[in-house]
């Protein structure tokens, strides 16, 4: 795509996943080729169709609700808001900040038309000097959301024509300001002015490649598509959460011909209160014989979504939570679909695009020319267990959806900042998303849950009695069912309160990246094109190939058939060392640094947050949690 500036048409090319990141509407990004920096005022976008809009709106609303202004417009009301998602297509922008100073005589040039600027062709207007011009690269950024050129006050006798600027220390900008040279004058001011916006007054200017001049507020999903029904027959929330949660463990067995998830979910069956009902008339004894009556007549081999939703509910403690239900119900049919396919009528999927095909590191070991072909095969889940990894599948069409639903300035805390949402192109009561679909390849790696309560034990993070039975694999899944909780790692800026959900976050996290460095040496891909999605209460990761092009490259699908060992080797040694150690290993805050464990933030879920190599390799005060 291009990315044009709307003063001079200028072109330059980027991919839509860097667009998306670094240069949403808001945020100032830097045009190398022409050394200065632009402002985005807004993107040409065009209409993007989404299969399941009231899932991803529901989980937006979620995430919503810690900032600042969740009570106001838009967001108040974002679930019965009007939204519409759209793909970026072009990228306009204009010259910002629109200050610039001399490099000879630091005079001070500032209108409030870019092309009243662009009449000094570069060079000083001041009388005699001809210096070259280069922007003040400092803004003024404040949390309602707004980004402000620095302004020079005009002196009272020489108007603008003397402003020059004052460079003070060069890491105290409190010691910079803005002086009149004219004859005989004293004015002076400093570099602080009042917001574009709310007109508070910000006494601090902020370098415009700093971080806190614009946060994208994104998310990702697997966009799983919905086969055999509608997807307005999907009771999404709690209903929808329990018959996924009620299958991941195996009651019922989705995996039965004809049964499927969606199946379930539609089919409502007797209410719960008239259930009760009949059971109240026929006494509790006979609870049982009213159940499997109701079952019996009932469509769908007897399983209904009440029937289900009732039983999962006896089996599961859950928190009666809207988002809790919606970020749980994501990893389970995301997992389910991209581990255990589908299981109805083949015929459903005929007419869906890019639906996702899996193998599992099974399917390949048990094919006997497979191994005769790659001997060295025999070892890949040995290897894989060293790392905490029980199985393993590579995912054809893996359907992935990034979007894009707002941004913030000053401060990543949502709950010290204002959620800011992008402007929709021709009605004001209505709110733009963007979004980008790129069907891709993946590798999903299934956690040995056993081992991570086991080091959770052997840290003290747990005791004895809170655990769950290790020899009991469905205890186990749920155990990280009820005890994860995702609201808490859905904003990568706010800590995570849970400590539990801390630290089983941080161990699959630091395990994804570590995976995540070292995959593009044996794929064959470039760093900046391996991204992750976390499913913590699985828990599993999904590393997947995020092709700028959009077309798979076969790099993921080479790496699981014939490099596992490889890469289990490299990521062993990558987690061990970082040319910063022993003050990274030591580090406070985590064994984590831009040398080691950070990737592209654009790749990562969760901003580099959350990292920590001690928890994988060992440090003086926790045990490893990986055979090394």
């Amino acid at each position: 795509m291009n990315d044009v500036s709307s003063d001079n048409q200028a072109e330059m090319e980027r991919g839509i996943a860097q667009t998306m990141n670094s240069m949403a509407p808001g945020a100032i990004f830097s045009y190398a080729r022409r050394g200065i920096t632009m402002k985005v005022e807004g993107w040409r976008a065009e209409p993007l169709e989404v299969a399941d809009t009231d899932r991803i709106i529901d989980r937006v609303a979620g995430q919503i609700e810690p900032f600042r202004n969740s009570d106001q417009s838009p967001w108040n009301n974002f679930r019965d808001t009007e939204v519409d998602f759209r793909r970026v297509q072009q990228v306009q922008g204009e010259f910002f900040p629109r200050t610039v100073v001399c490099k000879q005589c630091e005079a001070v040039t500032y209108r409030k038309k870019v092309a009243s600027l662009r009449e000094t062709d570069g060079r000083c207007p001041r009388s005699g000097c001809e210096g070259r011009l280069q922007q003040l690269q400092f803004v003024l950024v404040h949390d309602c959301g707004a980004v402000t050129n620095l302004e020079p006050q005009p002196c009272d006798q020489h108007g603008f024509d003397h402003i020059c600027l004052n460079r003070g220390a060069p890491e105290d900008l409190s010691t910079w300001s803005f002086r009149c040279r004219g004859r005989g004058c004293n004015h002076e001011s400093d570099l602080g002015g009042l917001c574009s916006q709310c007109r508070e007054y910000i006494g601090f200017p902020t370098p415009v490649e700093a971080g806190t001049v614009h946060y994208p507020q994104r998310d990702a999903f697997a966009e799983m598509p919905m086969v055999g029904v509608e997807t307005g027959d999907i009771p999404y929330g709690e209903d929808w959460c329990r018959v996924l949660m009620a299958g991941y463990l195996g009651n019922p067995d989705y995996r039965r011909e004809g049964i499927t998830p969606e199946s379930v979910a539609s089919v409502p069956g007797m209410s719960p209160d008239k259930l009760e009902e009949y059971i109240e008339k026929l006494g509790e004894g006979n609870r049982d014989v009213v159940l499997d009556m109701v079952q019996d007549l009932t469509p769908g081999d007897g399983y209904t979504r009440n029937t289900v939703v009732r039983l999962n509910r006896e089996d599961i403690e859950a928190p009666d939570d809207r988002e809790w239900h919606t970020l749980v119900a994501d990893q389970l049919f995301t997992f389910m679909r991209c581990t255990g396919g589908y299981a109805g009528d083949e015929e459903d999927l005929e007419d869906i695009e890019d639906y996702p095909t899996s193998s599992s590191i099974d399917d390949y070991l048990d094919d006997d020319s497979f191994v005769a072909k790659h001997p060295q095969a025999k070892f890949y889940k040995d290897n894989l267990a060293d790392l905490g990894i029980t199985d393993a599948w590579v995912v054809d069409s893996f359907p992935l959806l990034n979007i894009l639903y707002g941004y913030t300035r000053d401060s990543p805390t949502a709950a010290e900042t204002d959620l800011q949402a992008f402007d929709h192109p021709f009605d004001d009561d209505a709110v733009s998303i963007y979004g980008d679909r790129s069907p891709s390849e993946a590798i999903v790696l299934q956690l040995d849950r056993k081992k991570i309560v086991e080091w959770l034990l052997a840290n003290g993070s747990l005791i004895e009695p809170e655990a769950p039975d290790l020899e009991d694999e469905t205890d186990l899944k749920r155990w990280f069912l009820e005890t994860v909780d995702p609201r808490e790692t859905q904003n990568p800026f706010t800590p995570i309160e849970d400590r539990l959900t801390e630290e089983i976050y941080q161990l699959v996290h630091s395990t994804s990246h570590t995976l995540m460095s070292t995959a593009s040496e044996q794929c064959g891909l470039d760093n900046d094109s391996i991204s992750e999605l976390i499913l913590p209460n699985v828990p599993a990761i999904v590393l997947y190939a995020e092709s700028m092009e959009h077309f798979a490259l076969g790099g993921m699908f080479t790496l699981f058939k014939t490099r596992i060992n490889e890469w289990v080797s490299d990521t062993k040694k990558y987690a061990e060392n970082c040319i910063y150690d022993p003050a990274c290993r030591s580090s406070e805050g985590g064994a984590a640094c831009h040398a080691c464990m950070h990737v592209a933030e654009f790749t990562c879920e969760y901003y580099n947050q959350a990292l920590d190599r001690g928890v994988l390799i060992g440090t003086g005060d926790t045990d490893p949690s990986w055979e090394l």
